[in-house]
């Protein structure tokens, strides 16, 4: 079970037919008449509270909405294989922990139509209740698979016809020179230590983002939505 608040996060989840146990609303709060015909509509029980229990459940971004939800699902690595599309889309997180970071990709991820994030079991950033604020709702459209050994997974989307990206700064090749009319498999690296050798050597390909900046660098969330916005 986990704990979901904020008014997007909240509605894209009765939206979208998550495994909503109850919702709360804050009293006195006019503007939820939408969301409680809805969750009438599909059958969701929900309880008007005060301002304190929302504050003491959900804690101070909660925007007066919250919920709890059954856990998000983990899905399997052959969900992205099997799909019946040209062109499919996977981003690997190698070692990214932060969850900010990581809801603010997964609305990169929905945004520009990619079809799942692929994280390691170890070194990785679990689904918090932070990691879906952040997401906005989009983690509700946003299939994401924990595997137990990210180079298995690549040799596996390999069999699989996927072409790796592997990111780097000091990469000689543009984003921009991908072909895109493949299956593409993007890999962001960790702020502090970036992709691991492993996942170097296992890559197709190594990109960057050209930069004229000062500072020549940029947090991970920033760099996938340049390079998926860029590999639509």
């Amino acid at each position: 079970m986990i704990k979901i608040y904020g008014k997007n996060c909240v509605t894209e989840a009765i939206k979208a037919n998550a495994p909503i146990k109850k919702l709360f609303f804050l009293k006195d709060n006019n503007k939820d008449g939408y969301l409680k015909d809805l969750a009438i509509k599909k059958g969701i029980a929900f309880e008007m509270q005060t301002k304190e229990f929302m504050q003491k459940t959900f804690g101070s971004h909660h925007q007066g909405y919250g919920a709890y939800r059954e856990d998000y699902k983990n899905y399997d690595l052959n969900y992205v294989i099997d799909l019946v599309k040209n062109n499919k889309r996977v981003l690997i997180l190698d070692g990214v922990a932060d969850p900010q970071n990581f809801g603010a990709i997964i609305r990169s991820v929905d945004a520009f139509g990619f079809d799942a994030i692929v994280l390691g079991n170890n070194r990785s950033v679990p689904i918090t209740e932070v990691v879906a604020h952040v997401s906005t709702g989009a983690i509700e459209y946003v299939p994401i698979i924990y595997v137990n050994s990210l180079n298995t997974a690549i040799l596996k989307l390999k069999e699989a016809n996927f072409w790796i990206v592997g990111t780097d700064a000091s990469a000689n090749m543009l984003v921009s020179q991908i072909d895109k009319d493949r299956n593409l498999a993007i890999i962001i690296g960790s702020e502090g230590f970036g992709m691991s050798k492993t996942l170097v050597k296992a890559s197709d390909y190594i990109v960057k983002i050209p930069m004229v900046g000062h500072v020549n660098s940029l947090n991970a969330s920033v760099s996938a939505g340049i390079l998926l916005a860029s590999l639509m």
